[in-house]
């Protein structure tokens, strides 16, 4: 008959516990909106919901003749891709309701004297 010797808890190697990582500092930094709050996410560069509001100034921009539609594009593109899309769709429609405006007859253009 065979024995087994006892194993005390200092001969089973000990467990060690990962150590958490440690998170990188980022710094922070302003919305590319121009509201001046500050970013401290690693990968966003507006703060939420500051990605519709930096294509309508653009858009509003464009509508005042301050910059031309390829300027804006170009602004909107440094952002991504996706918010360049955005604003060609909002300037696109913008330039239909402003044709379909000027085409409809004025209300006071149709009075007879």
């Amino acid at each position: 008959m065979t024995t087994t010797p006892a194993t005390s808890a200092a001969d089973k190697p000990q467990a060690t516990t990962p150590q958490p990582k440690a998170k990188k500092v980022v710094e922070p930094r302003p919305c590319l909106c121009g509201c001046g709050e500050q970013i401290t996410s690693r990968k966003g560069i507006f703060r939420p919901g500051h990605d519709a509001r930096h294509c309508s100034q653009l858009a509003k921009a464009v509508a005042n003749k301050e910059l031309t539609k390829a300027q804006a594009l170009a602004q909107a593109g440094k952002a991504s891709e996706a918010l360049r899309n955005k604003l060609a769709t909002m300037l696109d429609n913008a330039a239909q309701r402003a044709k379909a405006k000027a085409a409809a007859p004025k209300a006071n253009e149709n009075v007879a004297p």
